[in-house]
């Protein structure tokens, strides 16, 4: 497997069942409520947050940080109808 860091958005989200995705989106949700661009661009800035923040950590913790961002940048970007 390629360092953590490597992979794509779409490749660290491809590593969760739909269960674990489905769940994590919920979560992600109910914290950031949809609606307004400053929502999205909030939740852009944490997620490159915890991208920083998984450089320092084990490969598994990194993994799920990077996870983590990567399912809030897809949430971001639905909630800003998909522009970055």
């Amino acid at each position: 497997m390629d360092s953590p860091e490597d992979l794509t958005d779409e490749e660290l989200l491809a590593m969760l069942t739909p269960r674990q995705l489905a769940e994590l989106d919920r979560t992600i949700g109910e914290t950031f409520a949809d609606g307004g661009v400053d929502r999205a661009e909030a939740l852009m800035a944490l997620a490159q947050v915890y991208a920083m923040r998984a450089a320092q950590r084990d490969e598994t913790s990194a993994l799920a940080l990077l996870q983590l961002a990567a399912a809030m940048r897809r949430r971001a970007e639905a909630m800003s109808g998909g522009r970055r």
